[in-house]
């Protein structure tokens, strides 16, 4: 069988070495390497064969490859990868965010091979994330996408950008150990034979209860400040803020779901009796996330600002639904998250090109710019109503989808996430009431609309936001073919 997963690993890596050495040709290398890649992903869906099933009691996986690594007495790491239905609608989100980005920052001057070969390693990073499973091999791909990160805000970024680049870092540096003491933790308290993700699954039931709820906090801490979590959230809007829009696209896009796909891997999966111990703290934090983040974006003045808070928001109705601990949840949980990756993507690249027009994103310094920039202006609409859940679109599917698992799960605590919503749909009107309608307002004499690299970035995210929001079953039918074990209806 054709070890295609190393594959994909193997073209993103020797494209992202060729796309530094590239120099002034590196946009056409990124461009051809991200093309592969996604020609790769739709391969890896083409012959998907559907989920395995359960081998001796534990799950199984597509495309699975493994191959001894470190064998040192007790300690057994081996390089371990594989797919399943949700992994692989990840692997989707990267490959599409890669290209949406590649495409979006082609007009970028300034020192060009390093930050597409930037881009590119931080979406070998989150590809390797997605398919690792191994313990080491895991959390080796987790710290990886950390680092060009850092360059990518520390040195593209805005004004404050050193500060929040190393924010960023530590914030997210710190979590990282904690979720790495909590998977060894649970590697070695349960007498798992190895690291990989079979023998830790199979092994982990003999944890006592309160052993797994303990384990579970410290999964949930790591993978929670990466989501982010309230109060673990102050990094990312300042992270957003100062990244360029390329960045701030990977970043909202993907670095948030390595939080919520850690999460269900290795912590809801392994972990089911931690999660139920532990379910009241996750919807305390999940209702905490949802109306902080709604509130707080409401009373923004900067584009990109007001989108950094909403992610907290939505991030918020992920964990909620994670927590129910249904299949229901974990569906609305997963095709939430690949609508938040689409959307809060397209959101982006709309604050950066209005950035790059008019020279500010202060909602209030301009406005009427519709007549000026048609096309930004659709690009800006069509993002903020598929944020707000309007029919159609794609984030419609995913947030009913999440209230009904809430529904389902807690009965009338829906009203809650229900009613925010609410306040989401307010801060996304009054923006586009403010910003695309009315006379004229801080509209340079000079100001015309994006250039056709912006506009073909931003279309192609349009496009798809209105294809799974139209056909979210071409979604469904993948994640819903990995249940999870033990949880209701699986």
């Amino acid at each position: 069988m054709l070890p295609i997963l190393s594959l994909v690993l193997v073209t993103l890596l020797a494209g992202t070495v060729a796309t530094f050495l590239a120099g002034a040709r590196a946009r056409w290398v990124a461009l051809g390497v991200s093309a592969v890649f996604l020609g790769e992903v739709g391969y890896l869906f083409a012959q998907y064969p559907g989920w395995p099933g359960y081998v001796n009691g534990v799950p199984g996986f597509a495309n699975s490859e493994s191959y001894p690594w470190i064998h040192l007495g007790w300690l057994q790491v081996n390089y371990t990868v594989g797919v399943d239905g949700i992994s692989l609608i990840f692997i989707l989100l990267t490959a599409i965010l890669q290209i949406a980005t590649v495409v979006y920052s082609w007009g970028e001057e300034r020192r060009p091979a390093a930050y597409f070969g930037l881009v590119l390693l931080t979406c070998l990073g989150c590809f390797g994330v997605f398919v690792a499973l191994d313990i080491l091999l895991f959390f080796l791909f987790w710290e990886a996408v950390l680092v060009p990160m850092f360059f990518l805000i520390g040195y593209w970024g805005g004004p404050r950008r050193r500060y929040a680049a190393l924010k960023f870092f530590v914030y997210t540096h710190v979590a990282s150990i904690a979720m790495l003491v909590g998977l060894l933790a649970m590697a070695f308290y349960s007498g798992a034979s190895s690291f990989d993700f079979s023998a830790v699954y199979a092994a982990a039931p003999s944890l006592s209860p309160v052993v797994q709820s303990f384990l579970f906090l410290s999964l949930f801490f790591g993978f929670g400040v990466k989501f982010p979590i309230v109060p673990f959230h102050t990094w990312l809007p300042d992270a957003h803020v100062e990244a360029p829009t390329g960045g701030s696209v990977l970043l909202a896009g993907l670095l948030l779901k390595l939080g919520g796909y850690g999460l269900i891997r290795w912590a809801v999966e392994v972990l089911p009796e931690g999660l139920a111990h532990v379910r009241p703290i996750l919807f305390f934090v999940a209702f905490l996330s949802i109306a902080w983040g709604s509130v707080v974006s409401l009373a923004q003045r900067d584009l990109k600002r007001m989108v950094a808070f909403s992610s907290i928001n939505h991030m918020g109705i992920v964990l909620l639904a994670i927590a129910l601990g249904s299949s229901l949840g974990l569906l609305a949980a997963v095709l939430l998250m690949f609508a938040h990756g689409i959307v809060s993507g397209l959101l982006f690249m709309t604050a950066g090109s209005v950035h790059h027009t008019f020279g500010t994103r202060d909602i209030p310094g301009i406005g009427g710019i519709t007549p000026t920039t048609p096309a930004l202006s659709t690009m800006i609409m069509v993002g903020s109503l598929a944020s707000l859940g309007l029919p159609a679109l794609i984030g419609f599917p995913a947030e009913f989808t999440a209230l009904l698992a809430t529904w389902n799960g807690i009965g009338y605590w829906v009203v809650i996430p229900l009613g925010i919503l609410v306040v989401t749909a307010s801060f996304y009107l009054w923006m586009m009431q403010r910003m695309l309608f009315g006379p004229a307002r801080g509209v340079p004499t000079a100001a015309h609309d994006v250039p056709w690299y912006e506009g073909v970035g931003m279309g192609l995210l349009v496009g798809l936001t209105i294809l799974f929001g139209v056909l979210p079953g071409l979604l469904v039918n993948v994640i819903v073919s990995s249940p999870i074990k033990g949880f209701p209806g699986t």
